[in-house]
């Protein structure tokens, strides 16, 4: 109808932000073509070839080649042309302008990370936090010795923080191991003794053990609040190695209860399909939670298609909704990601109009949010689109960078801290050094801050706190705050570090929290505190 020309066409022209995929690997690699088509594996997967996917998929690729509609046509048209010239197809038919990768999965000759710069400009990377964890247990202790979970967590949690400013966010594969029933309050106990069971099943290393994958994803949520990371999650349908009773995100429940993680923004990808209505109801009533239809479109039937998206937007904000591909190994899955990904888009916000829901600004507006303006601000990415024309169309120029619009209106961020005579002193930065430098480095302070009196400017005797020696006043982000009497103002509570990342023996609120964790670990008593006002 013509009364959506505006429609269709903001659909079809819109530059994508393909907000999770993977490698794609090289055209000898030993990954299955049909893998293109399917989730399944071994004899299951000759089955993919009487799916509705696989003989919709087959007869888009061999239309955007011009060759034989076959699988054999088309794997020969694979063949002959090149995985470059292949690659090159398929990303600009797709409009792809910036792709989210998590390399997690170990892929038979998969390309490096900067391979695929080659077709999208911006390519940003996803840190998979089981992966991580793996392969620090693989490579073992540098002077052989066995893992203590303290010193794995040192090095683990020390690695997330020195990739924090590489990295666009982190993913979680729980659902495929154990579980989105995550317990936030495992102990350090049950952790300890789920690491051993794990390192005893020998090498390679291959988390499973509930304790120990509960334990890495809260000690990885603490990075991700303390960096402003976003948290990608699986949910729903994937390979036959995930039970899917365990992975309908209704399950996160605790997690998204528990008060530390409040501000910790968590994407559900997949569409969590078959759970696409629970997707939507967790995005409409937790603040945090974000969702992404990746693998469900394009993998699904088109009915399925439609009606899994029109599930995920019968109550989730739409500012809330983006796209992905999930794509991955083969460049042919980004492209069948992208392509029916418009046209289901289209479909859901064409209906959305007729129904009533949406007025046709309404849904294109809707549009370019789904498919990109909603990945670039929950990302903190800048993608500038010049031309849809010429081969430099998008400006390889991406810089990572902070999209909340109220940061603009902050002059001075107050960084608060209690020295160790009980008053509270703040050191004040300019609202754009906070964000551009403080926020990932800290701001300086030195020693003698913690040794003053409340009776005498200066240090007490016999602190052996001087002048001489620096810490770094690390931001805890989850504690941040628009100060309500001075609106052009914030205030965040601050953690002392010797360097970022490295705690300061003396720092007031590491302190605390390790008497707190003796006292729930050994006695198991939580402290409730609070003041009286006089």
């Amino acid at each position: 109808m013509e009364k959506f020309t505006e429609l269709r066409e903001a659909v079809d022209s819109v530059e994508l932000v393909d907000a999770h995929a993977h490698n794609i690997v090289a055209l000898d690699s030993t990954v299955p073509f049909l893998n293109c088509f399917s989730e399944a594996n071994g004899d299951a997967l000759f089955s993919a070839t009487h799916t509705l996917n696989f003989k919709r998929g087959l007869r888009d690729i061999a239309d955007l080649y011009h060759c034989e509609l076959s699988l054999h046509g088309v794997q020969e048209y694979r063949r002959c042309c090149g995985l470059q010239s292949i690659s090159s197809i398929c990303f600009k038919a797709a409009k792809i302008s910036a792709i989210l990768i998590d390399d997690g999965i170990e892929l038979d000759k998969r390309h490096d990370f900067e391979w695929h710069q080659n077709f999208a400009p911006f390519v940003g990377r996803i840190l998979r936090i089981e992966r991580l964890a793996e392969k620090i247990l693989d490579e073992g202790r540098p002077d052989g010795s066995s893992w203590t979970l303290d010193m794995f967590i040192e090095t683990f949690v020390g690695k997330l923080k020195s990739d924090a400013d590489k990295i666009v966010g982190l993913k979680s594969i729980a659902a495929y191991r154990s579980g989105l029933e995550i317990n936030t309050n495992v102990t350090k106990k049950e952790a300890e003794e789920g690491l051993v069971e794990v390192l005893c099943a020998g090498k390679p290393v291959r988390i499973t053990n509930k304790n120990f994958i509960d334990y890495i994803f809260t000690r990885s949520l603490d990075v991700a609040v303390c960096f402003d990371l976003p948290m990608q999650i699986h949910t729903g349908f994937g390979d036959k190695d995930l039970d899917l009773r365990l992975s309908n995100p209704l399950h996160l429940r605790n997690l998204l209860e528990d008060r530390r993680f409040s501000k910790c923004r968590l994407v559900l990808l997949h569409a969590s399909y078959p759970f696409s209505k629970e997707a939507s109801y967790l995005a409409s009533v937790y603040p945090q939670v974000y969702l992404d239809f990746g693998l469900a479109v394009p993998r699904l039937s088109t009915h399925g298609m439609i009606s899994s998206v029109k599930e995920l937007l019968e109550l989730a904000p739409l500012k809330k909704v983006m796209f992905s591909t999930d794509g991955c190994a083969f460049p042919e899955t980004f492209y069948l990601g992208a392509k029916k990904a418009r046209e289901v888009v289209f479909s859901v916000l064409n209906d959305a109009c007729i129904d009533g829901d949406l007025s046709v600004p309404e849904a294109v507006e809707a549009a370019k949010d789904i498919f990109a303006e909603n990945a670039k601000q929950f990302y903190k990415i800048n993608v500038v689109v010049k031309s849809l024309d010429s081969k430099n169309a998008i400006s390889p120029n991406f810089v990572k960078i902070e999209t909340n619009p109220s940061q603009q209106d902050i002059t001075l961020v107050r960084i608060i801290w209690v020295d160790a005579s009980g008053q509270h002193r703040c050191r004040v930065v300019p609202g754009k050094r906070f964000h551009d430098v403080v926020k990932k480095n800290g701001v300086g302070l030195t020693f003698a801050c913690m040794a003053m009196s409340s009776a005498v400017d200066g240090p007490a005797d016999e602190t052996n706190l001087s002048g001489v020696g620096e810490i770094r006043l690390m931001p805890d982000l989850s504690t941040k705050w628009k100060i309500p009497w001075s609106r052009q103002e914030e205030m965040v509570l601050a953690d002392m570090h010797l360097k970022p990342g490295e705690e300061w023996e003396y720092c007031p609120r590491e302190a605390l929290r390790r008497v707190s964790k003796v006292l729930k670990d050994e006695f198991n008593l939580e402290m409730n505190a609070g003041f009286e006002n006089e």
